[in-house]
């Protein structure tokens, strides 16, 4: 496993009970614009958390995501180094209109169990919400405020992404 810098958590901007799949977001990813996909070589998101806390691994640590499919390098001050992606299936309303925190308690635990797996194995990652990576200023993914969520699970201060 090479070293990783950051884990960004993030959501599949999916309603409220919606289940996604690893399927889901290996098409959603990877299927043409006209297909109504990214267009992506690969998926974007390597860890899926399902709405029973199921974890399942979409990009294997032997073949880490090395591309800036997200864009996060971009900009004064764009992240550099290797990012993990932690994605959560929901993140917003039932109707899919506007966006909530709609994590369930298994969701939550299983999102903990990994950030703090990731702490441990990596002990200078920063962990941040996507919406805290500077590229995407204005974003709201994933929902909720990760570095308030990563202090009550007891993430070690030096492990929250303070900017760059």
């Amino acid at each position: 496993m090479k070293k990783v810098d950051y884990l960004i958590i993030l959501s599949t901007g999916t309603g409220e009970g919606q289940e996604v799949s690893k399927g889901d977001i290996i098409e959603q990813h990877t299927n043409s614009p006209s297909m109504g996909g990214f267009g992506w070589n690969r998926p974007g998101i390597d860890y899926l958390v399902g709405l029973d806390g199921e974890l399942e691994t979409i990009i294997p640590e032997e073949s880490p995501n090395e591309v800036d499919l997200w864009g996060i390098g971009e900009g004064k001050n764009g992240l550099t180094g290797i990012p993990k992606y932690l994605a959560y299936v929901g993140g917003k309303t039932t109707k899919g209109t506007k966006d909530k925190d709609t994590r369930s308690d298994n969701q939550n635990n299983t999102l903990a169990a990994v950030v703090n797996f990731y702490v441990k194995k990596f002990p200078k990652i920063q962990v941040l919400g996507f919406n805290q990576v500077p590229a995407k200023e204005g974003e709201t993914n994933p929902a909720f405020d990760v570095a308030e969520w990563c202090k009550e699970i007891g993430v070690p201060e030096a492990n929250l992404f303070k900017g760059v």
